[in-house]
């Protein structure tokens, strides 16, 4: 019976993860744009009203995309275990 190795381990993969996002600038999370802030504080209610409904327009789709896919891979995570044997022509 042969064994499955995996090319590195989950707790490994996840602390990889944590050291990128912990090692990220905060320049690449778009809150060092003075610009941006400076005109969104200085604008009316119904344009700061108007920017988070951009906002949200913008988040939805791309979580609801994000959501799917991660369902899909995980609705056929045990679909290919690795031991099945391709016909030889």
């Amino acid at each position: 019976m042969f064994l499955k190795r995996r090319w590195m381990s989950r707790k490994t993969l996840r602390g990889l993860a944590l050291l990128a996002a912990l090692a990220a600038p905060s320049s690449l999370f778009a809150q060092g744009c003075a610009l941006c802030y400076q005109t969104a504080a200085a604008s009316g209610a119904r344009f700061i009203h108007a920017l988070k409904g951009g906002i949200l327009a913008l988040l939805i789709p791309s979580v609801l995309i994000g959501v799917g896919i991660g369902l899909v891979v995980y609705q056929r995570r045990d679909d290919c275990d690795g031991d099945e044997v391709l016909p030889s022509e």
